[in-house]
C-alpha cells in the first residue's frame, strides 16, 4: 500500500469512528414540567415516626405520538439545603428552602423526551436528608420512588394531570429504564434487581413492573447487578465515588449474562457537574485537585452535561425503544477514543449464552 493510500484508511477508520459516537439528531418536540403530587407520610425506623415527603420533582414527555418508554432519572445523595438544628443536624421537612437536586437533571429529562421517552426526575431528599433520624436511604429511596411510578401509572391508566400534562396512553409501562446518579446508582441497582423476575400484568400497569435497562452514572457500588443492559459510567476526576464503578465488569464477567454491560470512563469528568443544580452552587468534588485534574484541564459542566444528555438518550433509546445503535452501543466492532466529542474508555461486556 502507499504511503497515500495508508494516510487515506487510517482517516477513513478515524471518521468511521467519529461517526460511530455522535450524537443523533432529536425526533420530538419535547413538553418539560415540574409537578408536586402532594405531602406525604411514608413508613420508617425513625424514633420521629412516619417519613414526611413532598411528592415532587420534574416530568418531560414527547408532545405527540405514544405510548412511549419510560426512564426514571434519579439525583445522589448530595446537600438537602434544610437550615441546621439547635441540635446541630439538618431540618426536615423543609419546604421552600430545600436544595432541588432532581431538578438540575432537567437537561437529561430534556434529552431523553426529544429521543421519544418519558422521563422523570423524582424529588428524593428525604431519602437521604439525616434531619429524620438515621439516614435509611436502601428503604426511604424505593418509597419514594415506588409511589411516584404508581401515580404515573394511575394517570396513564385513567387520565388526570397531576403532573400538570395530560398522560392518558401516553407512556408504556412495560418499558421502564432507570438512571441512577452517585448513590441513587446504588439504589438503582438494587431496585432493578428486586423487580427482576416481576412479569404480572396487573403490577406492570401499576407502575410496579421490571425495569428493563439501567444506567449507573458516577455511582456507588455494592448492589448485585440484575441482567438486562446496563451502561456503567465513572469519571477519571470524581474524587467522590473514584473508579469503584468499574468492578463491576470484572463481576459481571463471572457470571453468565444474556445482556450486555458497558463500562465507559469519561476523561477528566469530576461527580458532580452532571447536576446543574450543584455545579451552579459550586458543588465541585474535584475543586482542589492539582496535576491532570486541575481545574483548568477538566471538563466543564456544560461539557459533562451535554455528553451526559447524549450517551443516556442514544442508550434508553437503544435498549427501550429498539433504536439504531451507535457505533458504542455495538456488542463488537471498533472502540472509540471519542464519544460526543470527549475522551473515553470503554470496555465491553458481550453476551454469553
Amino acid at each position: 500500500m502507499t504511503a497515500v493510500r495508508c494516510v487515506a484508511a487510517v482517516v477513513a477508520g478515524l471518521l468511521a469512528l467519529a461517526v460511530l459516537a455522535a450524537p443523533a439528531a432529536a425526533d420530538y418536540e419535547v413538553e418539560i414540567r415540574k409537578y408536586v403530587l402532594g405531602d406525604v407520610t411514608l413508613p420508617d425506623r425513625s424514633p420521629f415516626g412516619r417519613l414526611p415527603v413532598r411528592l415532587q420533582g420534574a416530568i418531560a414527555a414527547p408532545a405527540t405520538g405514544g405510548p412511549h418508554p419510560v426512564v426514571v432519572v434519579v439525583h445522589g445523595r448530595h446537600v438537602t439545603g434544610c437550615p441546621m438544628t439547635d441540635h446541630e443536624s439538618e431540618g426536615w421537612p423543609c419546604p421552600g428552602e430545600e436544595q432541588r437536586n432532581d431538578l438540575g437533571l432537567r437537561h437529561v429529562l430534556r434529552a431523553l423526551a426529544q429521543r421519544g421517552m418519558v422521563a422523570i426526575s423524582p424529588d428524593v431528599n428525604g431519602a437521604y436528608t439525616e434531619g429524620w433520624g438515621e439516614p435509611d436511604d436502601t428503604r426511604r429511596w424505593p418509597r419514594i420512588v415506588n409511589r411516584t411510578l404508581e401515580a404515573l401509572a394511575a394517570d396513564v391508566r385513567e387520565g388526570g394531570t397531576r403532573f400538570r400534562m395530560e398522560l392518558r396512553g401516553r407512556a408504556r409501562l412495560s418499558r421502564v429504564g432507570l438512571l441512577g446518579h452517585s448513590q441513587s446508582g446504588f439504589n438503582a441497582a438494587r431496585l432493578a434487581s428486586r423487580r427482576a423476575r416481576e412479569d404480572d400484568p396487573d403490577r406492570i400497569a401499576r407502575g410496579r413492573g421490571p425495569i428493563s435497562s439501567l444506567f449507573l452514572l458516577a455511582h456507588v457500588p455494592g448492589a448485585r447487578l440484575p441482567d438486562v443492559p446496563t451502561a456503567v459510567v465513572v469519571g477519571t476526576c470524581d474524587l467522590d465515588t473514584g473508579l469503584a464503578g468499574r468492578r463491576y465488569l470484572g463481576a459481571a464477567r463471572r457470571r453468565v449474562r444474556r445482556h450486555p454491560l458497558f463500562e465507559i470512563t469519561l476523561g477528566a469528568a469530576n461527580h458532580t457537574f452532571y447536576n446543574r443544580t450543584l455545579a451552579r452552587r459550586g458543588q465541585d468534588d474535584a475543586a482542589g485537585a492539582r496535576g491532570p485534574c486541575r481545574k483548568a484541564r477538566r471538563l466543564r459542566a456544560r461539557a459533562q452535561q451535554r455528553w451526559l444528555d447524549h450517551a443516556a438518550a442514544d442508550f434508553f433509546a437503544v435498549t427501550l425503544r429498539h433504536a439504531r445503535r451507535p457505533g458504542w452501543l455495538g456488542k463488537a466492532g471498533p472502540t472509540p477514543r471519542r464519544m460526543y466529542g470527549e475522551a473515553v474508555r470503554l470496555r465491553r461486556l458481550a453476551p454469553r449464552r
